[in-house]
């Protein structure tokens, strides 16, 4: 499948607050019920970005990994491809989805995350290494490499929204430089496992960052919102606040890929609303362009949930992104959201 026929959405289930709730308290029954709703609302659905989580893993090992299967079973039995979402660095003070903290990655800020050879790729004996880099390891080891030759995986999504902060724009940011160490060791670990799908990494509206992280990415993940309600003090969400600048922002993601030489998706994109019209106005007009620009997308995201951004007000505080389900709590289609399909 080319990135450009990708037509899909995130996925995470309706059960849990947070990664690890989500995971460490899996209902496959609950999933199954989701996503065949999912594909029946929108038979066009052809990839899913399900979001993984390292913690849960760390917790219950053989849990996880058998609930990563069933799920894999589920999106299959539908014709629908995963990208499965390893590690995520996008953090919500509202409702939290959790994720590695920059604490844990990059030397000096913590006792606990090793020493001066961390991230570096250097081989080790067992047990040497670093204790966050062993855990980083043991969950690649088990879930990329258990599936490095599945055809039910079209793509390893390494981690999400890494560089989120002013240190990115830094060049002399320690910051920035031990967090790029961090997903350099990702990628080339998942290549030295011998995954043989795509590798990429899900980047935020900022053409810096994806162009820092075009290099350890097989094909290039952005996502573009178009954010309707952007503050104008905000200097990065002004990138894609109006639809001249969001229409701009397309044109150099495609050209920033055409330099490359890589197919791209946009593998997060449609802000959310409150009110109903006004997210499916917002809905037609980003995938209307994303199609424009020939460019997949994996609209964020399929189920309500209590995870940040997927949830009414009834169910947890909501942030400036309102809200982002295509399918509400009772299993009905959000109203004006078959919009979807027109684009498939």
């Amino acid at each position: 499948m080319l990135c450009s026929e990708i037509r899909g959405f995130n996925y995470d289930g309706s059960w849990g607050t947070s990664g690890l709730d989500l995971w460490q308290h899996h209902d496959n029954g609950l999933m199954a019920v989701e996503v065949a709703r999912g594909k029946r609302y929108f038979p066009g659905w052809n990839v899913a970005r399900w979001w993984l989580s390292d913690e849960a893993f760390q917790r219950s090992p053989v849990r996880f990994l058998a609930n990563f299967e069933a799920g894999l079973q589920i999106f299959a039995r539908h014709d629908i491809l995963v990208m499965p979402l390893l590690f995520n660095r996008w953090r919500d003070p509202l409702c939290d989805f959790g994720g590695v903290s920059l604490e844990h990655i990059v030397l000096g800020l913590s006792s606990m995350s090793g020493g001066a050879d961390l991230f570096s790729g250097v081989e080790r004996l067992a047990g040497e290494a670093p204790l966050i880099e062993r855990l980083h390891h043991n969950y690649l080891e088990a879930v990329v490499g258990e599936h490095k030759d599945d055809q039910r995986i079209f793509a390893w999504d390494l981690c999400n929204e890494p560089l989120m902060g002013p240190y990115a724009e830094d060049p002399q940011s320690p910051l920035r430089a031990g967090e790029l160490r961090w997903l350099t060791w990702i990628y080339s670990t998942a290549k030295r496992i011998g995954a043989r799908q795509l590798l990429t990494i899900g980047s935020y509206p900022n053409l810096l960052v994806q162009e820092l992280l075009q290099p350890l990415s097989d094909i290039i993940s952005i996502h573009p919102y178009y954010i309707w309600n952007a503050p104008d003090e905000n200097r990065q969400d002004v990138l894609v606040g109006t639809r001249p600048a969001f229409e701009a922002f397309l044109d150099a993601c495609v050209a920033q890929a055409q330099r490359a030489g890589k197919e791209m998706v946009a593998s997060e994109t449609v802000w959310g609303a409150m009110d109903d019209a006004k997210r499916v106005d917002v809905l037609r007009y980003t995938l209307g362009e994303l199609k424009r620009h020939n460019i997949g997308f994996l609209v964020h995201a399929l189920q309500h949930s209590l995870v940040a951004d997927l949830h009414y007000p009834a169910y947890g505080p909501v942030g400036w992104s309102g809200v982002m389900p295509f399918v509400n709590p009772d299993g009905a289609l959000r109203p004006g959201h078959a919009a979807f399909n027109e684009f498939c």
